[in-house]
C-alpha cells in the first residue's frame, strides 16, 4: 500500500512538472510572436515588400495561436469533474484545429495577395531592412521551433508539437523569402518576391492540412497507433499464467491523456480479489509503457472448454475432470 501511495505521488508531481513546462513555452512563444510581428509589420510598410508582410500577417496569427494554445493548456489540465468525467485534455485538441484553421486562411491570404502583387506590379524600397529582418526572423524562429518541438515531446503536447510545426514552417518560409530579397537587391527582379511568395502560401496551406488531420482523427475519437496496442497486447501477454486472455480492446486520446479500456478474462475459479489484483498488475505495466494512460479494466471469467492455459492451470475444475474420465482411444495398430 505504501508504495502504490508514493509512486501515486511521484505521477502527480510528474504531471504538474510537465504542466509547468508546457505553460513556459507557451508564454515564450506568445513573446517571441509579438516580437517578430512589430518588426515584420513596421519593415514591410517601410518596404513594400509583400514577402514581409505576408510573414508579418503569419506572426500574428502566431500570437493568436500561442494565446489560444496558453488558455488551451491550463483548461486541458483541469482535473475531470462531473461534467467531464474523462477531463478536459480535449481543449488541447480544439488549440491545435483552430491553429490549422487560422494558418490555412493565412496561406489563402498570403496566396491571394501574391498572385494580385504579380499581376499589378509593384517596386520595392529599402530592401537591405527586410532583408535584415529576415534573416533574425529565421534565425529567432529556428530556435524556437527546436525548443517547442523538444518540450511538446516531452510532455506528449499536441498544440506544442503544432505550435512547433508553426515555427518550423515560418523557418521555411521565410528563409525562402530572405533568398529572394537578395535576389530582388542584387538582381533587380521586382517580380520575384511575390512569385516566391506563391509558393509560401502553398507551403503553408499544405501545412495547415498536416495540423488539420490529426485533431479530426483524435475528434472522432481514433484508436491509438498500431505500436501503441502491440504493447498493450505484450504487457498483457507478460501475464499469460494468470490471465486467459483479453477482448474489446478499445484506445483513443483525449489531449496528453490515453484512454483504454478492454475485457481480461480469467478462470473462473479465479476469486475477485486474485483476479483484482492480477489487473492491477497489467495496469502498472501498460502505465509504464504508454505514460498518462487512463485504463479501465473489465474482469470477465472464462468458460472451461475455452480456458487456453488449461493444461498449466492447478485449479481442478470441471473440465479437467471431465477429460480425466474419459478412456484413452486406442491405436489401429493395437491388437484386436
Amino acid at each position: 500500500m505504501v508504495s502504490r501511495l508514493s509512486s501515486a505521488r511521484v505521477r502527480q508531481y510528474s504531471i504538474i512538472i510537465m504542466e509547468q513546462k508546457r505553460l513556459s513555452a507557451a508564454r515564450l512563444a506568445i513573446i517571441t510572436a509579438t516580437f517578430l510581428a512589430i518588426i515584420k509589420l513596421a519593415t514591410g510598410i517601410i518596404t513594400g515588400s509583400m514577402a514581409l508582410l505576408s510573414s508579418a500577417a503569419d506572426s500574428l496569427l502566431d500570437i493568436l495561436m500561442s494565446l489560444g494554445n496558453f488558455f488551451a493548456l491550463k483548461q486541458a489540465h483541469k482535473p475531470a469533474d462531473d461534467t467531464h468525467p474523462y477531463g478536459h485534455g480535449k481543449y488541447e485538441t480544439a488549440a491545435t484545429f483552430l491553429q490549422s484553421v487560422l494558418v490555412g486562411i493565412s496561406g489563402g491570404y498570403i496566396l491571394y495577395e501574391s498572385i494580385h502583387r504579380l499581376r499589378q506590379g509593384v517596386t520595392l524600397t529599402h530592401i537591405d531592412y527586410g532583408i535584415g529582418v529576415l534573416a533574425l526572423s529565421v534565425f529567432v524562429s529556428w530556435i524556437l521551433s527546436r525548443y517547442l518541438k523538444r518540450v511538446g515531446k516531452q510532455t506528449e503536447s499536441s498544440a506544442l508539437q503544432a505550435d512547433s510545426l508553426h515555427y518550423a514552417t515560418d523557418v521555411y518560409s521565410n528563409l525562402v523569402l530572405l533568398v529572394g530579397l537578395l535576389a530582388v537587391n542584387t538582381l533587380g527582379w521586382q517580380w520575384l518576391d511575390p512569385a516566391l511568395s506563391v509558393g509560401v502560401g502553398v507551403y503553408v496551406l499544405k501545412a495547415a492540412y498536416g495540423l488539420f488531420r490529426p485533431c479530426l482523427d483524435e475528434f472522432l475519437d481514433a484508436g491509438l497507433p498500431a505500436e501503441q496496442l502491440e504493447k498493450i497486447s505484450q504487457c498483457i501477454e507478460q501475464h499469460r499464467s494468470d490471465v486467459t486472455g483479453y477482448h474489446h480492446l478499445r484506445s483513443r486520446r483525449s489531449g496528453t491523456k490515453r484512454l483504454i479500456d478492454f475485457h481480461l478474462t480469467f478462470c473462473r475459479f479465479k476469486t475477485i480479489q486474485e483476479a483484482h489484483a492480477i489487473a492491477d498488475s497489467v495496469e502498472k505495466d501498460i502505465q509504464q509503457q504508454i505514460p498518462n494512460a487512463d485504463i479501465t479494466i473489465h474482469l470477465e471469467p472464462t468458460e472451461c472448454e475455452q480456458c487456453r492455459n488449461c493444461t498449466a492451470c492447478n485449479t481442478p475444475c470441471e473440465a479437467k475432470q471431465h477429460r480425466a474420465a474419459q478412456p484413452v482411444e486406442s491405436s489401429s495398430n493395437d491388437p484386436a
